[in-house]
């Protein structure tokens, strides 16, 4: 039995397969998350446009419907890459992989608690639409309630995201299981998230969306792992 083998029976997981998991779970919601955030939701959710929104959501809800799946889908996937990178940076540092580990679960959880906001305003916009108790003000008041608080919950989620990278980039850098180099672009990826989140209340009028460029820096890690994956398959 080779060193791989033993590894993954004390382990739980061998190299390979948790750095293939988590390489395969990252390539998943790097294409869910951007088809549900620039495609599918923006068709049903009218910016600055409640009252069309509302309408869009009753007529023609799939799109919405849609996006929330990729949605959940891209969120089940951070559960994911949450497990296997733990198993695979645990080695020399356990108590370090752990707070990664956690610190994307709970943004995560935050993450679900913006996604449901999204979904009761769906479930708002068709079941009220024919009752008699509540006037079409009404409905749109509660609906942009909910949608405001789905983006607000997402907003802070993704701050923590972003604490997660930096905490994950340090991980990386003490990590004998990586090249020290990938804490770079992950880090860097972390500022921009907090970068990003924190100048929508700070400096609403800035224009911060060049540093989306920076926030791929996750790709960089997803590229390495599966890379290494197969290289070991090999």
């Amino acid at each position: 039995m080779d060193n791989n083998s033993t590894q993954g029976l004390d382990n739980g997981l061998t190299q390979r397969n948790s750095a293939l998991i988590a390489g395969f779970a990252l390539l998943v919601m790097v294409f869910a998350a951007p088809v549900a955030n620039f495609y599918f939701m923006p068709q049903s959710v009218v910016k600055g446009d409640i009252a069309a929104t509302v309408t869009s959501l009753q007529t023609n809800g799939a799109p919405f419907l849609l996006g929330t799946l990729l949605l959940f889908v891209t969120y089940v996937m951070d559960i994911i890459v949450a497990w296997a990178l733990f198993w695979y940076l645990r080695e020399g540092q356990r108590a370090l992989s752990q707070l990664v580990a956690w610190s994307r679960l709970v943004y995560t959880a935050l993450a679900f608690v913006g996604l449901s906001s999204s979904i009761m305003a769906y479930d708002m916009a068709v079941n009220l639409s024919s009752s008699s108790q509540f006037s079409e003000l009404d409905i749109q008041s509660m609906i942009f309630a909910h949608l405001s608080a789905a983006k607000s919950m997402e907003s802070m989620a993704l701050m923590l995201f972003g604490v997660h990278l930096g905490i994950l980039s340090v991980l990386l850098w003490r990590s004998t299981k990586v090249p020290s180099w990938l804490s770079i672009p992950v880090g860097l990826a972390g500022a921009s998230y907090i970068g990003m989140y924190l100048g929508k209340y700070f400096a609403p009028g800035s224009d911060l969306g060049w540093l989306i460029f920076f926030a791929l820096g996750e790709l960089v890690l997803m590229v390495w792992l599966l890379a290494f994956g197969w290289r070991k398959q090999s």
